[in-house]
């Protein structure tokens, strides 16, 4: 720990400290007298947490648990206030604490394994750690440039002399052993100048030369001299600067690296700048993989497995519906988590299908179960009366109608009809219809709403608007795999509807996570919350279900956290376009791209859950 170089070294108020991991310090937490303690890296569950500005994170000795403390309630462990606040009349917890404390100065290895294992990794990486990956640094490849965490104001230690003071012990300690100086390689006048120069001046040649036998001007200097390098960008410029350094340190010959050679290039042959030492240069950026690993670590996600379809699985629901099968050929385009549950259940009822997929090998299942595969989304319009398409996007939709191979490439689509199923916006929807219909075919939008579960059970709901012909002659289909179905007009209407309806879902679901994460924070059973939540007017059978989700953990797909997402930017497209203000749609997008970023895009849409909690 340090204190600010403007500030004096005496006990006023407005005395500040700036600390650093592994230093010993007094910490006053509310209620309890002032402890011992050090500042350390915050463990991963303590990241977690809120904290106010100015806190640091610190290890309590003899407790030896962890808490942000802000830092007006921190001093360093050393100091004319330590007899007054070691008493040992103080409790018996306190005494324990001090005896820790010693006990660390002696051997630190236990604690310090403690501290490792608590935060995660025994190689936890540091604010500087980072620094040094960004800025392409590392004091184990090269010491000289070593810059500490203060952007390169190095300030004074507690207790130490002044700036003048350390420059004439410095200089009485060169003088009394030059073997073991800092700049051992530098000559006595490059030395003597070192110390009629205690300050860098603005002057990129003096700022280099000035460099000082303490490790502290060492630094200082360093870092001017990289930013200053940083700011040429001629090979010229740079070698200059460069040559400069290595002049003063009287290290020209004793660094090497690919940089280094390359501005040695301008005073030798271009053969010289060929000379480059790749294996040590591969050497550096490995030995900086490990922190820059630590640095990014986060804890891997699993993929949800893929759940196969069963073909033998029947609803109990849909076996009790009389449902007469339609005797037109219905094709299918995309067998994915939705319509792979939709063809099994038309097969079920002895409705005639043929089916596609761009995954050839998701078609097997229902050819055995009685389906008919074809090889394009064309060859299905040929052989059937009423196409549906079900995929995961508008671009999957439009791909399907307009490109290659595509439902348009047969011109005449005369007494064919095409039913969009695909969650979209009523613009492309809008633009499907009308290419369908400038090949004389009929086209009717039906958004369907609901998971996976209720398409197994048939109690989807079908949202449907266009031709009312094709509603009509799809009535088998429909009443096969929804409980209730609406023609709502207009191409169109339908897709707002159902994105009206998806905006409510993903609100509420953000609501409650972030609802059961407080929960989870108070340490309150999140089955009780859901319980009691049951008893309420606020209760709905889907909520509560993604409830017990979240309690279990169980992010097993039902409508996966992808789908939610693209609904809610859909909306907010929609939105856009009439400058309608959704401030809550646009958080709560925000919340589900996050969690989509995390890794639980696959996952069920109560993966939002994960993020809300950490």
């Amino acid at each position: 720990m340090s204190k600010n170089k403007k500030l004096s070294l005496s006990g006023d108020s407005t005395e500040k400290f700036i600390y650093k991991p592994k230093d010993l310090i007094w910490a006053k937490m509310k209620g309890f007298t002032p402890w011992p303690g050090m500042i350390v890296e915050p463990p991963l569950d303590l990241l977690a947490q809120q904290r106010r500005a100015n806190t640091k994170c610190v290890f309590f000795f003899g407790s030896r648990n962890f808490a942000w403390i802000e830092e007006h309630n921190i001093k360093p462990f050393e100091g004319p206030w330590k007899d007054e606040l070691a008493k040992v009349s103080k409790p018996a917890a306190f005494r324990h604490a001090m005896a820790d404390i010693d006990k660390y100065v002696e051997n630190p290895a236990e604690i310090d394994g403690q501290i490792d294992e608590s935060c995660g990794m025994a190689n936890h990486a540091t604010e500087a750690d980072f620094d040094k990956i960004r800025d392409g640094l590392d004091s184990d490849e090269n010491p000289e440039t070593a810059v500490d965490g203060n952007n390169g104001v190095v300030p004074h230690v507690v207790g130490s002399p002044d700036e003048s003071d350390a420059l004439n012990t410095s200089a009485a300690e060169n003088n009394a052993n030059s073997a073991t100086s800092p700049v051992a390689t530098t000559t006595p006048t490059a030395k003597s100048q070192a110390k009629r120069t205690p300050k860098a001046k603005s002057s990129a040649a003096v700022a280099v030369s000035s460099k000082q036998a303490s490790k502290a001007a060492s630094a200082k200097s360093a870092a001017a001299q990289k930013r200053r390098i940083s700011a040429q960008h001629t090979p010229t410029g740079a070698s200059t600067a460069k040559r400069g350094r290595r002049a003063a340190s009287g290290e020209a010959d004793h660094y090497e690296s690919p940089i280094a050679d390359y501005d040695g290039a301008s005073s030798s042959s271009l053969a010289a700048r060929a000379r480059i030492d790749t294996d040590a240069f591969l050497g550096t950026l490995t030995k900086r993989t490990p922190n820059a690993i630590a640095l990014l670590d986060r804890p891997v996600v699993t993929r949800p497995e893929t759940q196969a379809i069963d073909m033998n699985s029947r609803s109990n629901t849909l076996a009790d519906r009389d449902i007469v099968p339609s005797e037109q050929t219905f094709g299918f385009l995309g067998l994915g988590m939705m319509g792979s549950t939709i063809v099994k259940d038309l097969i079920y009822t002895k409705h005639k299908v043929v089916v596609w997929n761009r995954t050839i090998d998701k078609c097997q299942p229902f050819v055995d179960a009685g389906a008919e595969v074809k090889d394009t989304p064309m060859d299905v319009v040929e052989a059937a009366d009423i196409i549906f398409c079900c995929v995961s996007d508008p671009k999957g939709a439009k791909d399907l109608v307009f490109g290659n191979c595509g439902v348009l490439q047969l011109k005449d689509l005369r007494n064919k009809a095409y039913v969009e199923m695909s969650t979209i916006d009523p613009e492309t929807s809008m633009d499907i219809g009308e290419g369908i219909k400038q090949c004389n075919g009929r086209y009717l939008e039906a958004q369907i709403h609901g998971s996976r579960q209720e398409a197994a059970d048939g109690m989807l709901i079908i949202l449907a608007g266009g031709d009312r012909t094709v509603f009509e002659e799809c009535h088998s289909c429909f009443k096969t795999i929804a409980k209730n179905t609406f023609f709502l007009g207009n191409v169109g209407n339908a897709c707002k509807v159902n994105l009206i309806l998806q905006t409510i879902l993903g609100v509420s679901l953000v609501g409650l996570a972030e609802a059961l994460a407080l929960a989870d924070r108070f340490s309150i059973s999140l089955n009780d919350i859901i319980d009691i939540f049951d008893l309420t007017s606020m209760k709905s059978p889907l909520l509560l279900a993604k409830g017990k989700e979240m309690a279990k953990g169980d992010f097993n797909p039902q409508q996966p956290l992808s789908h939610m997402q693209r609904d809610l930017r859909l909306v907010l497209n929609m939105a856009e376009n009439l400058d309608q203000s959704m401030p809550v749609t646009s958080i709560t997008n925000e919340v589900f791209k996050h969690t989509k970023r995390l890794g639980y895009s696959e996952h069920d849409s109560s993966a939002v859950f994960v993020r809300s909690r950490f």
